[in-house]
């Protein structure tokens, strides 16, 4: 009986392993197609049960680029609360200017985790060339809400929450129409901060952003 126990033990084993060793050969293939099928593949992966599968596709997602985030907006508003927490983490370590608002949305969300989430990649945001965005987008809050927002900022990370303050108070940023192309190397916010040490502005990398999160954000 022992024996048989064993037995079945190690079977199971064996159907594990390969059951995983599938699930990242798909997610592997996924991220190296290039068509719009992949990208809804992808997110469903996102919206899987399984935490296996979601960090997979967590950690392929930014191969898919622009349009794969672009699919994941969606994801912000809706969706089990694992969803929301995969989406927001994918949007940060792409640096995502488009995500911004949802995400500011989503630190209000009721789930701790969500709104931990949402803050966080809201920070990878900044990091990569975000934090005009950021600020055009708190900015556009009630004046009680805006000082929170701004508060939490410069509790999470005084350098950038300080930075987000500082263009906050630029009018000419914050009442840009067009913010499509907002960036931290835009003419209008390099004008903004002239006279200003620009390693001071962006302050030091984040110790918990991995090496390839510390590259120029999109949007």
């Amino acid at each position: 009986m022992t024996d048989d126990k064993y037995g079945q033990s190690k079977a199971v084993d064996v159907l594990n392993a390969r059951a995983l060793n599938a699930k990242r050969e798909y997610v592997r293939d996924l991220a190296n197609r290039d068509d719009g099928e992949a990208v809804s593949l992808m997110v469903e992966c996102l919206c899987d049960e399984s935490w296996f599968l979601r960090d997979l596709a967590e950690q392929a997602f930014p191969k898919l680029g622009d349009r794969g985030a672009t699919a994941l907006l969606p994801l912000l508003e809706e969706g089990l609360w694992f969803t929301r927490v995969s989406a927001a983490r994918v949007l940060g370590r792409m640096g995502f200017r488009p995500a911004v608002p949802g995400l500011l949305r989503l630190t209000e969300d009721a789930n701790r985790t969500v709104a931990d989430a949402a803050r966080e990649a809201l920070i990878a945001i900044g990091h990569q060339g975000g934090a005009a965005r950021i600020a055009h987008a708190i900015y556009r809050l009630p004046p009680d809400s805006r000082r929170s927002r701004l508060d939490e900022f410069v509790a999470r990370d005084r350098s950038l929450g300080s930075r987000i303050d500082r263009l906050t108070h630029s009018e000419e940023l914050m009442n840009l129409a067009d913010v499509e192309g907002l960036s931290d190397d835009s003419s209008a916010v390099r004008a903004t901060e002239e006279g200003v040490e620009w390693e001071v502005l962006t302050g030091p990398p984040r110790s918990d952003l991995g090496p390839g999160d510390q590259g120029e954000g999109r949007g």
